[in-house]
């Protein structure tokens, strides 16, 4: 899992944050040292040079602080990503054991059943065509003919 560059380990983290306090302390160091030297200068020259170094330093800072921010949104894309992928074949295999239909047969029998329906209207308004009362009545009467005729045979058989 450490090969995973979307995953942050703790010995990253860890590192990253050491890295920045040793970073810190340089920068610490410099100004103190460079602090030490304007003094020695004149008061006016020392601080309008501490200005500019103040103004780069926190320029730096900015500079820095805006990458880490880009890093770390482009990490937070990565790992949602590679959740969303994970987690969508979780899902198909659920679905796949659980024998649900994919979006895509739903669709289809979706629009299947509106192709029926479809046909169903045309059919109820042609002319000559028995209401479901109607169908239903026949259907009763060719059950009670057939039960007729199968008892005629037993009867004559």
């Amino acid at each position: 899992m450490a090969d995973n560059p979307t995953r942050l380990s703790l010995p990253d983290v860890r590192a990253a944050i050491k890295r920045v306090q040793t970073e810190g302390e340089r920068l610490v160091g410099r100004l103190r040292h460079d602090t030490e030297a304007l003094v020695a200068r004149s008061r006016r020259q020392g601080v309008s040079e501490l200005l500019r170094t103040t103004r780069r330093v926190q320029a730096d800072i900015r500079d820095r602080a805006e990458r880490v921010l880009h890093d770390l949104d482009t990490r937070r894309a990565q790992i949602s990503a590679t959740l969303e992928k994970q987690v969508g074949g979780l899902v198909e295999t659920f679905s796949r054991r659980l024998n649900l239909p994919s979006r895509a047969e739903v669709q289809d029998l979706g629009k299947r059943l509106a192709g029926l329906e479809k046909r169903v209207d045309r059919l109820a308004m042609a002319r000559n065509v028995p209401t479901r009362d109607e169908v239903a009545d026949l259907r009763r009467r060719i059950a009670e003919l057939a039960d007729r005729l199968v008892a005629e045979r037993d009867e004559s058989g």
